[in-house]
């Protein structure tokens, strides 16, 4: 693994593991009984155990494909935010997705640059 993967991984599983606690800290309060924080639980939870099972096959696809998606989740969090005008709920989700959207291509040059090189024989 090199450091690009292991950089872009961790920053793709930690803004995952923020949502998916949000996303359940929310079951536990009053939206518990609420269909459609329990549908955003469960996705939340899914991608986060997926970016797991990316990071332990060691899958650089996956793992840039997981942070793209991760991306749009914050930066579409931080929308929701921004219309509900909590400053906590708009700032850090949308730092998340700068955040990722910065090492997936990071990571997306390097494996860009190994494709350029000449095959040894």
């Amino acid at each position: 693994m090199t450091k690009r993967f292991l950089i872009c991984a961790l920053v793709t599983l930690l803004s995952a593991g923020v949502s998916a606690g949000f996303s359940v800290a929310g079951l536990l309060g009053p939206g518990r009984y609420n269909s459609f924080a329990r549908y955003a639980a469960s996705r939340s939870v899914a991608l986060l155990l997926t970016i797991l099972i990316a990071i332990g096959i060691r899958s650089r696809v996956a793992i840039a494909f997981l942070g793209i998606a991760m991306t749009g989740v914050q930066a579409f969090d931080g929308v929701i935010g921004a219309l509900a005008r909590d400053p906590s709920k708009t700032y850090g989700p949308f730092a998340f997705a700068v955040l990722n959207a910065l090492v997936v291509g990071w990571l997306l040059r390097e494996q860009a640059s190994h494709a350029n090189e000449p095959v040894k024989s």
